[in-house]
Parts: C-alpha cells; structure tokens; sequence
C-alpha cells in the first residue's frame, strides 16, 4: 500500500503545480466556519489520485474531501486530502501538499504526505518508522522551553481563548495546513502544534502517524488517544510529552466543537 500511495501523493502533487502555473478558479464551500473555498486543483487533483489508488485496490473505501462521505469512518479505509492548505496553494505560497492515510481495524498504519514546491515525501508506516525521502526521521529535541515556537492554523476559527494564553508565554506560528503542522514538528522548526475547530481526519492521519513513528506525541485536545471514526478532527502534536503537556494545559479547558 505504502509504494502505492506515495505514487499518487507525487501525480498529485506534481499536478497542483502545473494548474497553479495556469491560473486557478475557485468555488465557494457552504461551512459555517473559515474562508472555505476549493480550486480546480482540489477536484482534479482528487481525480489522479483516486485513479492511481483503484488501480492497485479497486475495492479500497476512500473517504476524500472533495466528495460526499459517510458521517461515520469505517474502521478499515483510506483517507486521502487532495490539497490540504488551499488558501496557501491559492496565494501562490509552499505551505501546501498532498496526504493519504490508510485505516486498518480503525487505527492509521500506513501514510504518505507530499510537499511538491519542496518534492518532499514524508511516509510513515505502523511499527516501521517515518522516513522523510527515504531517509529514517527521529525526533529530537534539546532546545529549553521557552524558546521552543508552537504552531497552529490561525483564522476566522481560531479559538481564542487557547490561542491567546498560549501566545503570552511562546512565540506562535500560523502554519494554515494540517500536514505541514506535522511536517515542522518532525523537522523541530516547531516544538508543538494544535489544530483546533475546523480540520478534518483526512488533514490529521498521515501526520499524527508520521509523529509517533519518529517517536513524538499524538492525542486529543483533552489529553485522551485519537479516535479514527468520525470526519471532524483536532488533535496536539508535540516532539516529546513534556511540551505537548504546555499546549494540553489549555487545550484541556476547551468545550469542543459547536455542534
């Protein structure tokens, strides 16, 4: 599965950038929350990537942003995120990429995230590590703690009671893609990273997975393990426990989503 997905992430990805270079149209989304809006990229992307999956695995259930899915995630499944960091890939920035995840018994074991501007593949596969363009990643990390950054995705969903306190002891950094969130952890450009009130489990999978497996933190906002089976996602990702506690401290008094 693994080769597969990291094949269609790279057609994908490589696919954005050539409709970036031709000039991109966009389409509102009717979500109550955000500047929501998809391009031409998100649709056609979506397209080469299912065609490369169903080749390998016609019967595969794919659960894909651009497209109407099940309220409920089927435990065994894959994820898949055409262009996760939309407004970025639209503003002409790198913050952007391409991500699958597959779901096993309702857990992630195998995921793939793709940065084409930089033709970064971060992979991650359950108990056999995260390897960044075939190079094994371990997390490390020595700085002191109040020098470390935090990362989110600032916007008209930002909760901000988390944000501000947050932002009176460490400098933040609006990151505006879940995968890339995952990407500065493991690179240790960013001690933590939250994502709060407006991702989904296709933007969390391939990067929560990517953490662990270099041997960082993944949970919930409240502290407890992810769960797998629903479309809303928010999660805390941190290189090691004693900084996710710093994020989990105020993230622990958040009600959740409004439903």
């Amino acid at each position: 599965m693994i080769e597969t997905l990291e094949r269609a992430v790279r057609a994908c990805g490589d696919l954005l950038l050539k409709i970036r270079e031709k000039g991109l149209r966009t389409e509102d989304k009717d979500e109550q929350l955000g500047a929501h809006f998809s391009t031409q990229g998100d649709t056609l992307s979506q397209a080469r990537g299912i065609e490369i999956l169903r080749e390998k695995f016609p019967d595969e259930i794919v659960i894909a942003e651009e497209q109407e899915n099940a309220t409920k995630i089927p435990p065994n499944c894959t994820v898949f995120d055409p262009l996760d960091g939309t407004i970025a890939y639209y503003n002409g920035c790198r913050e952007f990429g391409v991500t699958f995840c597959t779901l096993r018994r309702g857990q992630p074991v195998a995921g793939v995230m793709y940065f084409p501007v930089d033709q970064m593949v971060i992979s991650a596969v359950r108990s056999n590590g995260c390897f960044i363009n075939g190079k094994k990643v371990t997390i490390r990390w020595d700085r002191p703690v109040d020098k470390t950054m935090v990362g989110t995705d600032v916007g008209p969903w930002t909760v901000h009671e988390i944000l501000q306190p947050l932002s009176k002891s460490f400098c933040m950094r609006s990151i505006m893609a879940g995968i890339y969130g995952a990407r500065a952890v493991l690179l240790g450009e960013t001690g933590m990273y939250f994502n709060l009130n407006i991702a989904k489990i296709w933007d969390a999978a391939a990067g929560v997975l990517a953490v662990e497996e270099a041997g960082g933190v993944a949970c919930a906002p409240d502290g407890s393990p992810l769960r797998w089976d629903a479309i809303p996602m928010d999660w805390v990702l941190a290189a090691n426990r004693e900084l996710a506690e710093h994020v989990l401290l105020h993230t622990k008094r958040w009600r959740g989503r409004e439903t």
